[in-house]
C-alpha cells in the first residue's frame, strides 16, 4: 500500500513536471510570436506614417506651387498695369515738353 502511494506520488510529480515543461515551451512560443507580431506591427505603422507624411508633403508642395503661380500672375498683371500707366504718362510728358518749347 505504501508502495502504491509512493508510486502515485511519483507519477503525479512526473505529470506536474511535464505540465510545467509544456507550459514553459508554450510560453516561449507565445513570447516569440508576440515579438514577431510587434515587429510586424511596428514596421506597418512606420510605413503608414511615412506614406502619410509623403502625401502631406506632396499636398503642401502642390499648394505652395499653386500659391506661387497665383502670386506670379498677380505680379504680371500689376507690371502690365504699371507699363500702361507709364505709356500714358509718357505721352502726357512729351506733350508738356513740346508745349513748353513752343
Amino acid at each position: 500500500m505504501v508502495e502504491e502511494t509512493i508510486k502515485a506520488i511519483k507519477e503525479t510529480e512526473r505529470e506536474a513536471e511535464e505540465i510545467v515543461k509544456n507550459a514553459d515551451t508554450e510560453c516561449t512560443s507565445i513570447l516569440e510570436k508576440a515579438s514577431a507580431d510587434a515587429g510586424r506591427i511596428k514596421e506597418e505603422a512606420e510605413a503608414e506614417a511615412k506614406a502619410k507624411a509623403k502625401a502631406s508633403l506632396q499636398a503642401a508642395k502642390e499648394a505652395g506651387e499653386t500659391e506661387a503661380e497665383k502670386a506670379l500672375a498677380e505680379v504680371e498683371t500689376e507690371i502690365a498695369s504699371l507699363k500702361e500707366a507709364a505709356r500714358q504718362k509718357e505721352g502726357d510728358a512729351i506733350s508738356a515738353v513740346i508745349a513748353e518749347l513752343v
